[in-house]
């Protein structure tokens, strides 16, 4: 083996290492802008941070977010709200899967059209929500939930640039 291929196959391995400590920690941040304390007021508007950073590491960074690690932050995210365990988990693995799948069509899209689709993704997320909680006998709808989906699918493109910039910044293709 020759020094100059080892050292080639240590930087790839240091790419590869980058990009997974930064998908980590913005997964993480958006974990913590989900469960900030916020005024009475704003809590019923409460921006699904979490679900945003899902499908943008679906659909961007394949390799690194896949179902497996939706359900695992989804299932912290339960502990950390105190919730029924499981229902983040199945939500998120459910957007993390369909943003997967279509992430081929969608990433082609403009930004209005991108919208659009990340408001299919959190309303079906939140249908799963309604739906669960259907089941568990605490059937609340709550139309703030529904108003705050609209509001991160007009953030999206605003928050799909940003973590765009952060990405280059500090991941080296």
């Amino acid at each position: 083996m020759k020094y100059g291929s080892f050292k080639q196959g240590l930087l790839r391995m240091n790419k590869k290492l980058n990009n997974l400590i930064f998908v980590w920690s913005m997964m993480l941040l958006t974990t913590m802008m989900t469960i900030m304390p916020l005024p009475n007021f704003f809590y019923g508007i409460r921006i699904e941070w979490i679900s945003l950073a899902v499908i943008f590491f679906s659909m961007m960074n394949v390799s690194l977010m896949g179902v497996i690690a939706a359900w695992a932050i989804g299932l912290l995210l339960d502990l950390l709200q105190g919730g029924l365990l499981g229902e983040n988990a199945l939500i998120l693995s459910v957007i993390s899967y369909l943003s997967y799948r279509f992430r081929f069509q969608v990433r082609v899209y403009p930004d209005w059209q991108l919208m659009i689709v990340t408001l299919f993704f959190l309303s079906f997320g939140n249908l799963i929500s309604l739906w669960i909680r259907g089941f568990s006998g605490r059937i609340i709808f709550i139309t703030e939930e529904w108003l705050s989906i609209l509001i991160a699918a007009l953030i999206w493109p605003i928050f799909m640039r940003l973590l765009q910039m952060l990405q280059n910044y500090f991941v080296e293709d």
